[in-house]
């Protein structure tokens, strides 16, 4: 068993909130807005002054803070602090319909190294096991960092994450290994402790970890990617449910006598306007088809890459490419208003790669949707934005799942 950095947690899923202590207050008000005075960050936290120094010297010593320069104040100069990005590593893995993606975080969630396999890693559970834990002592072995660094290992795919198993239709080569089982023999295959995660809720806590949002702020990320679902973050939490199944954007209900969903459900966002719907008529439209240059000799392999070809025709101006994304991009506006009106968030972050390629029709369409009401209803100002590390958000994600657990140890 590898022994990393306070690496105790064992093998599953991110725990439930709690109320955070100094410890975590201070560590995560210095990862949203480094470099922080103990002034600061006593105002910031609501601690004493006291708790501050005795705390900050602690992390001083553990060497997960360090001392960066002073800043004049028109007084006594205040020692600036920061986190030491390398004192801690994790590692996160997104399992994807066509892909899989590592990556090694530092402690401030920027990335090291990546590594990525263009296909999916058989059908075999041993097989896929053997070939995780050897792609991740590769990605380690050439980081050129100290391995015993290593927190431990975020893994996430899409889909329900309530223990069972991995939804056929979107992950087929995981068929028959649960989401638990798979942590805990990632586990005993690589030494590491092993957080499993829904890609979406992860790409949530990746972005809330590496994009600085402030610990008191919520927001959804809508996340896109072979389905469509989403994140929500409350004061740095993720909401998972009973189930771990919160953030199921893709099958918010806008047609009741719409189609049936493969959920079991009708007129689900999913099957109305998700990304596989825009691809199956983009194949069914032999214009839009040409424009986007999909071989319909061939059948439908990687709704991801299709749909980026998708939209990367509409972008250039392809007429009914455009067409389809601007029909599904009402209905996912239409889907975004309900999650920003019952949560009563004010920010809205869209990520993924389906997002990452095409925001430019998505963006405006959602920030449309939620002007009219916000002017005249709501008197509030919903921002919307596209995350600058859309297309690997899982990945990223995953291995802040696992600072993130540690910074709440």
């Amino acid at each position: 068993m590898r022994e990393g950095v306070g690496a105790t947690a064992p093998a599953g899923r991110p725990g439930r909130g709690r109320r955070p202590g100094a410890r975590e207050s201070i560590l995560d008000a210095i990862r949203a807005s480094e470099p922080l005075s103990r002034v600061e960050l006593a105002k910031i936290t609501g601690l004493t002054e006291a708790a501050v120094s005795m705390t900050v010297r602690r992390l001083l010593e553990e060497g997960l803070v360090v001392e960066t320069g002073r800043t004049p104040t028109g007084g006594k100069p205040r020692t600036l602090l920061q986190l030491d990005p390398n004192a801690r590593l994790s590692v996160g893995v997104h399992l994807d319909e066509d892909a899989t993606t590592y990556v090694l975080t530092g402690q401030t969630g920027g990335v090291i190294s990546r590594l990525a396999r263009p296909a999916p890693l058989g059908d075999d559970p041993d097989a896929i096991l053997r070939a995780l834990a050897a792609d991740i002592d590769t990605l380690l072995a050439g980081s050129g960092v100290d391995p015993a660094r290593c927190l431990g290992v975020g893994i996430v795919w899409p889909g329900p994450h309530s223990g069972g198993l991995p939804a056929d239709e979107t992950l087929p080569h995981l068929r028959g290994l649960r989401g638990d089982e798979l942590g805990s023999r990632l586990s005993e295959a690589t030494g590491w402790p092993v957080l499993v995660e829904n890609d979406a809720t992860a790409a949530a806590v990746g972005e809330y970890w590496v994009a600085r949002v402030g610990p008191d702020q919520a927001f959804a990320a809508l996340y896109m990617g072979g389905g469509i679902g989403a994140g929500i973050v409350v004061e740095g939490r993720a909401m998972r449910g009973s189930h771990a199944s919160a953030g199921e954007f893709g099958h918010l209900c806008l047609e009741v006598f719409g189609p049936e969903c493969w959920c079991g459900s009708r007129g689900c966002l999913e099957v109305l306007a998700g990304p596989r719907m825009v691809v199956t008529a983009a194949r069914d439209d032999r214009v839009a088809a040409a424009e986007a240059g999909l071989d319909l000799t061939q059948p439908l392999r990687s709704v991801t890459s299709d749909f980026g070809a998708v939209a990367r025709a509409a972008r250039a101006g392809a007429p009914h490419c455009r067409a389809l994304l601007e029909s599904s991009a009402r209905y996912v506006a239409a889907a975004a208003e309900s999650v920003v009106n019952l949560l009563d968030i004010d920010l809205v972050v869209l990520t993924g790669p389906g997002f990452a390629a095409a925001s430019a029709i998505y963006g405006p369409a959602i920030t449309r949707r939620l002007a009219a009401a916000d002017a005249r209803t709501w008197h509030r100002n919903v921002t919307v934005t596209v995350s600058l590390a859309a297309a690997t958000a899982s990945a990223t994600g995953a291995a802040a799942l696992v600072l993130q657990s540690h910074l709440r140890a």
